[in-house]
C-alpha cells in the first residue's frame, strides 16, 4: 500500500507535472461527459430544436490533457485561460449559457438582504 503511493506520487510528478489546483482533468471531463449525457441533449433540443455538439467541451478536454503534461506552469494556465469552459461557463452566473435565455440574471441575488 505504501509502495503504491509512493508509485502513485512517483507518476503524478513526472507524468503529470501540473497539480489539480493548476489543471483540474476532472473538471473537463465531467462538463464534457455532461453535454453528451441523454438529459442534456434533450433539453438542448427543447430549448434550441437541435442536438449539443459538444465540440467545445471536448476541445476544452483535449486543450487539458495538454496543458496538465505542460511543465511551465504558468503556459498551463495560459492555455486553461482559453477554454470554451473558463470563457463561457466556471462557476461565473454571467457567463451562464441560459442566462437571458431561460433566466433574467439579478443584478442583486435574492439572499442579500440590507
Amino acid at each position: 500500500s505504501n509502495q503504491i503511493s509512493k508509485l502513485a506520487y512517483e507518476c503524478r510528478e513526472t507524468i503529470m507535472p501540473q497539480s489539480n489546483d493548476i489543471v483540474n482533468l476532472w473538471t473537463f471531463f465531467d462538463e464534457w461527459t455532461r453535454c453528451a449525457s441523454t438529459g442534456y441533449q434533450k433539453d438542448s433540443v427543447y430549448r434550441f430544436a437541435k442536438f449539443d455538439s459538444c465540440g467545445p467541451q471536448y476541445q476544452d478536454l483535449r486543450i487539458a490533457i495538454s496543458a496538465k503534461l505542460m511543465k511551465d506552469e504558468n503556459e498551463a494556465r495560459d492555455a486553461i485561460s482559453k477554454t470554451y469552459y473558463k470563457k463561457n461557463l466556471g462557476s461565473d452566473p454571467n457567463n451562464s449559457p441560459t442566462a437571458g435565455a431561460i433566466w433574467e440574471l439579478k443584478e442583486k441575488p435574492g439572499w442579500d438582504t440590507e
